[in-house]
């Protein structure tokens, strides 16, 4: 009698709208974490292309390198990255070390100049993509690294950036991060940053990687343009460029850094919501790379950033609303809005306790949350350039 009754009263309009809507949303969402990695890994082994080894990089053969500190008050941990920079073995008469202090009332300066590094100062605090910009005013190498202070590096790192350059087609290069911390923050960043380093690596073999982290990227010097002031995303923004000028992006999985967790998830949300405004920036300043002839950079691009950074993180609380409007008379749309549910306040129960069981649901909703967060602030411009530097639970 049922089937009948919907026979002779077929589902309103409004409802086959909202399951198209719905189905459609989960397409979106599906394609961009499952999809798309899934199609760059077969393309990409498709293509064939292996990574440059470190050892061509290095005596004689090493191009010369610029290596670029920024730093806000860092006096904690100063001297360590100069002795990890050091630490690399990089032939030391071509290599250029300077660290800039972006506005430090610290000991930072001090703690530098002593260890013999050239130091510049800006008293004035402008943002990191200013001192990138007075870093590169003095820069003399073929090759400039740019890297946090905050992180230490593997050995070898700087040799398996260059290594990536004996292709004159590559203009930017991104080391690859790891992510080190107590309980479920620190295991799930650690699992995204797993995730994100296999998409990369696909994305590098044909030369799309879309993004670098700022713990450590490699440019040309010759390439690189003076950030604009309002650039909140220097790493990103600088990938963008590069690539808009036909060069290509690749990501050095051996250029291997260390990172520790924030010391609270609110301070972690609040670092990300500030990255994820630079990707709402850059994203829509660089829009023209979703232009169907740029081949795989746009799909890159369209993949990578505009669905998983911008569109997802809108769509996910509609998915949640359609599947609720839809579970009223619908044992799919109950199912769907009930099992939304139940990962969402699996997520806040982790994100309260620092559970490492719940770390992957923690650290979806969190990645989201903070793409949501950013992309208000850039629209409403409350976003800052000016970086904030948190406090890390110890040392990499």
């Amino acid at each position: 009698m049922p089937t009948a009754l919907n026979r002779l009263h077929p589902e309103p309009p409004r409802k086959t709208i909202a399951w198209v809507g719905l189905f459609g949303m989960l397409a979106a969402t599906l394609w961009t974490y499952l999809g798309y990695p899934l199609m760059m890994l077969i393309a990409a082994r498709r293509r064939g292309k292996t990574a440059a080894g470190g050892a061509e990089s290095s005596g004689e053969l090493a191009p010369t390198m610029t290596v670029i500190v920024p730093a806000l008050d860092e006096e904690a941990v100063i001297e360590r990255k100069i002795t990890d920079i050091r630490s690399q073995n990089y032939p030391a008469e071509k290599l250029q070390l300077v660290v800039v202090a972006d506005g430090s009332q610290d000991r930072t300066v001090e703690i530098a100049s002593t260890l013999g590094v050239e130091c510049l100062w800006e008293r004035e605090r402008r943002g990191k993509s200013a001192a990138i910009n007075r870093g590169m005013e003095v820069a003399t190498g073929e090759i400039t690294c740019l890297t946090d202070a905050n992180c230490a590096m593997q050995p070898g790192a700087l040799a398996a950036i260059t290594a990536r350059f004996s292709d004159p087609a590559v203009g930017i290069v991104s080391g690859a991060k790891t992510v080190s911390g107590e309980g479920g923050r620190g295991l799930g960043e650690g699992l995204y940053w797993r995730f994100e380093s296999m998409v990369k690596a696909a994305e590098s073999n044909l030369g799309v990687t879309m993004g670098a982290p700022g713990e450590l990227l490699g440019i040309r010097t010759k390439l690189f343009r003076p950030l604009p002031d309002h650039v909140i995303n220097d790493d990103f923004y600088l990938t963008c460029d590069v690539l808009d000028r036909g060069y290509a992006a690749e990501y050095a999985s051996e250029a291997l850094t260390t990172e520790t967790t924030s010391a609270s998830a609110r301070e972690e949300f609040g670092r990300r919501a500030r990255i994820a405004a630079g990707t709402w920036q850059t994203s829509f300043e660089f829009v023209r790379l979703a232009q169907p002839r740029r081949g795989w950079v746009a799909v890159s691009f369209l993949s990578h950033r505009l669905l998983r950074n911008i569109a997802v993180p809108v769509l996910l609380p509609l998915i949640w609303l359609l599947s609720r409007y839809l579970g009223r008379t619908h044992g799919l749309g109950r199912a769907l809005s009930g099992a939304q549910g139940v990962a969402y306040g699996a997520a806040t129960v982790g994100l309260a306790t620092n559970s490492r069981i719940l770390a992957p649901f923690s650290e979806f909703l969190l990645l989201n949350a903070a793409q949501l967060l950013g992309g208000y602030r850039w629209l409403t411009g409350s976003q800052t350039n000016l970086w904030q530097k948190p406090t890390r639970e110890r040392w990499a």
